[in-house]
């Protein structure tokens, strides 16, 4: 039975700010720097009906949930994604509920049986009484009224167009990089902030869409996975993600680059997880500091005397054009 669930977690905390009359609607506002696309789900008879994406640009806001009484107690969840055009892998806004999504447009409704209906699980925050009115998606730099010019600095980054920092405010170098996308993009001058946007995503995603590296799991249930690869000139290991069978996770967002000498661009290490335990990967040759929980790991040795286990990762092939895609099926782990 859906009852009460108050815990928030993910990138960042999830806000409710006042309001002066009843809303006819429920809205969600974005005041982080990237583009959010959201999914909402409420109770109805028979489960929960979920929909989404709602595309949601940066310093804007978009009507939600609209079948949703706001006079009644029904809650509405929410669950919210970074579109794949940014660098360093999607950012989520999440909460407890496991309610279903697909990838591609979807209204469904349904239970938490979502691998019988070809969808995948994401955990659901809810909002319940006021707080269903207005609900803000922030992340720990709080841009508020400058996440419109924030969103639009992170994505001249990941579009390749050099600016100093991502802090939503547009100084020189914010407005040289415009300039010289604007050029390239052959645009007219002094477009729309939400024309900017979406011509920066569309340039993004076609520059980033295969960058990194992906790692897909056709085992036969979940498996966590994790990855190892160069910051700078040290090597750090980090993990954990949860990837449900038949989807794939983004492990690595930034462009990957050639080995050099003997190294492998990165390197990756997954477990099978079920109700009777976790099963590791094998065949892997480079050893990687390890921890049970979410965790980053510098270096690649002295991991027990630092604490952590040690594991042994597979090196990724080299990358085309930026990245990787890695496959992972029940024989790749123990006893299968």
């Amino acid at each position: 039975m859906l009852a009460r669930w108050m815990g928030i977690s993910g990138l960042c905390a999830v806000l409710a700010l006042g309001w002066t009359s009843r809303a006819e609607a429920a809205e969600i506002c974005n005041e982080t720097s990237f583009i959010a696309e959201v999914a909402a789900g409420w109770t109805v008879e028979g489960g929960v009906a979920i929909e989404g994406w709602t595309r949601v640009r940066p310093g804007e806001c978009e009507s939600i949930a609209e079948e949703v009484d706001l006079d009644s107690e029904q809650p509405i969840f929410f669950y919210a994604k970074s579109s794949l055009a940014y660098l360093g892998g999607v950012r989520e806004w999440r909460g407890t509920v496991p309610l279903c999504v697909d990838e591609a447009d979807f209204e469904v409704v349904a239970n938490t049986r979502c691998a019988a209906l070809g969808l995948a699980s994401r955990d659901f925050f809810v909002r319940e009484r006021e707080d269903r009115e207005r609900t803000v998606l922030a992340e720990p730099s709080d841009y508020g009224r400058r996440a419109g010019t924030a969103g639009i600095q992170r994505l001249l980054q990941s579009a390749g167009f050099q600016v100093n920092g991502v802090d939503g405010y547009e100084g020189n170098s914010t407005r040289r990089a415009i300039t010289r996308f604007l050029a390239d993009a052959n645009i007219g001058r002094d477009p729309s902030d939400a024309v900017l946007i979406d011509a920066l995503e569309a340039h993004a995603l076609e520059r980033n869409g295969s960058s990194g590296l992906i790692l897909c799991n056709e085992a036969d249930g979940d498996i966590s996975a994790a990855v190892g690869y160069r910051v700078s000139s040290t090597w750090q290991s980090r993990g954990w993600w949860r990837i449900h069978a038949g989807e794939c996770a983004r492990l690595i967002g930034n462009r990957l680059e050639a080995g050099s000498g003997d190294e492998a661009p990165a390197y990756f290490y997954a477990e099978r997880v079920s109700s009777s335990g976790r099963r590791a990967m094998t065949g892997g040759e480079a050893a990687f500091c390890l921890a049970p929980a979410r965790f980053v790991a510098e270096e690649r040795t002295d991991c027990a005397e630092r604490g952590y286990s040690t594991a042994r990762f597979r090196a990724v092939a080299e990358p085309e054009d930026g990245g990787t895609r890695i496959t992972v099926q029940e024989s790749d782990f123990e006893g299968g």
